[in-house]
């Protein structure tokens, strides 16, 4: 019967889950000439690039900075127990003089301890990705609060009435998760004199120090 043992290889990928949970908003959108700011009607309808302020985002992306560094030290652990558990299973039938012998009272024994720490040790696995993935999602849940707000102060001030999201990130025709992305996106066209995302941006991005922003600059959606 095959043995119950999660290798580090194992661990190592199941925490590349969670881990890349945290890494996997952080890709960065093509440079380009900045563009002009229109000013709205009252009753105007705008459009907000909230993934690109996301990205920006200088107090979030410490935060998710801090996770990503916590969860990377919580993998480590779990590896370590996993070698500690890997170096006690060498007593199982090896070759190793004091190595049990199969069938012997002391290699059950210590099969079943091995076992159960191994099962033990996926339950925490498990239970450490949900925590981390409901963490990331309460950090970009708080950050699209304040989003939210500064969109709508903005809004009452200039006149809008109406704010739609859209995603202005340059779309590679060799990528298909480019192409999946533009097709899915629900603005095909738009003027860019109503993006407001310029305006809304300063509030968040200022706070960044490490590499800055620089204009934002999103392509139209073809």
């Amino acid at each position: 019967m095959k043995k119950l043992l999660l290798s580090s290889a194992v661990m190592a990928a199941l925490f590349a889950v969670f881990i890349g949970c945290l890494t996997s908003s952080q890709a960065q959108a093509q440079p380009q000439p900045p563009m002009s700011s229109g000013v709205q009607t009252p009753g105007g309808i705008a459009l907000v690039d909230v993934n690109y302020i996301f990205k920006h985002h200088a107090r979030l992306k410490g935060q998710l900075d801090d996770l990503r560094g916590e969860g990377e030290k919580v993998q480590k652990g779990f590896e370590e127990q996993m070698r500690a558990i890997q170096e006690q299973r060498k007593m199982l039938g090896g070759t190793a003089a004091d190595a049990f012998k199969p069938g012997t009272q002391q290699y059950i024994q210590l099969e079943e301890k091995l076992v159960n720490e191994t099962s033990f040790i996926q339950g925490q696995v498990a239970l450490k990705r949900k925590e981390f993935i409901q963490r990331e999602a309460h950090l970009y849940f708080n950050a699209y609060r304040e989003i939210s707000d500064e969109v709508k102060y903005f809004c009452e001030k200039n006149g809008i009435a109406l704010v739609l999201n859209f995603n202005g990130d340059v779309i590679h025709e060799d990528n298909p998760d480019d192409i999946a992305r533009g097709i899915s996106n629900k603005v095909v066209y738009y003027n860019r004199n109503l993006d407001i995302t310029p305006q809304i941006l300063p509030r968040f991005a200022k706070e960044q120090t490490a590499t800055p922003g620089g204009p934002y600059t999103p392509q139209p959606v073809r």
